[in-house]
């Protein structure tokens, strides 16, 4: 019995050393043959660098030249007043089509709108009695170009005497009064094709000697009757 037992160990015993010996032949195999899978370090991707969403702005400290083209309204063009010029513009961002369009509204300086101006006393009283002209502008984004927060255009107003009005500047504010809001700089979507905003300047001057023409004549046009766009009553 205690044989049997014996025997039963020395049995186990033996496939135990055979099973232990075969686990270190095969590594030993895998570690000869070169089969060892290897240990691979894991390492993070570095980060991607932040993709900038701010337009580029060529234009910010330079100024590109403009050109005429078959699209743009010829230099010594006469318009009346409501029709639409289209103009090379630019703005920091790119250049493109503006399209211009300007009437003009007469009516009494009330000493109220007068009051509410950011002016001098002195500015103030030479207002009194007067007549506001108010120029407004209808600017369109003809091509889709990135036109945002560009100044809009400047006109040179000439009244019915052959004189010249006079024109509001609030000091370090805008000058709106009912009837005439100063919107002089694109809003910042103003990029797609088709869009518009309206500005007004508010001039001065009297009810007799109103203005009749208003005059566009920075380049590529030039400040002459037959270089500039002219708008007329």
């Amino acid at each position: 019995m205690n044989g049997h037992r014996r025997h039963q160990s020395a049995l186990v015993l033996t496939a135990l050393a055979v099973a232990l010996a075969g686990c270190s032949a095969d590594a030993e195999s895998e570690s000869a043959n070169g089969q060892q899978k290897p240990t691979v370090p894991l390492t993070s991707a570095p980060p991607s660098a932040p993709v900038s969403t701010t337009p580029e702005k060529p234009y910010l400290t330079t100024t590109p030249a403009l050109e005429l083209s078959d699209a743009t309204t010829k230099p010594g063009t006469k318009l009346k007043f409501g029709e639409q010029a289209v103009i090379p513009f630019n703005s920091y961002y790119a250049k493109g089509l503006l399209g211009v369009s300007v009437t003009v509204d007469a009516v009494k300086a009330a000493d109220a709108d007068i009051d509410s101006l950011k002016l001098k006393d002195e500015d103030k009283k030479q207002l009194r009695g007067k007549t506001f002209f108010f120029v407004h502008k209808v600017l369109t984004n003809v091509d889709g170009a990135n036109l945002a927060e560009a100044q809009a255009p400047s006109l040179w107003a000439t009244t019915k005497s052959g004189g010249f009005p006079g024109t509001v500047f609030g000091i370090g504010s805008k000058t709106d009064v009912p009837g005439c809001t100063d919107n002089d700089f694109a809003p910042k979507d103003f990029s797609a094709k088709g869009a518009r905003y309206e500005t007004c300047d508010l001039m001065f001057g009297v009810a007799t000697d109103p203005i009749v023409s208003l005059a566009y004549s920075k380049s590529p046009y030039e400040d002459k009757p037959t270089r500039n766009v002219t708008w007329r009553r």
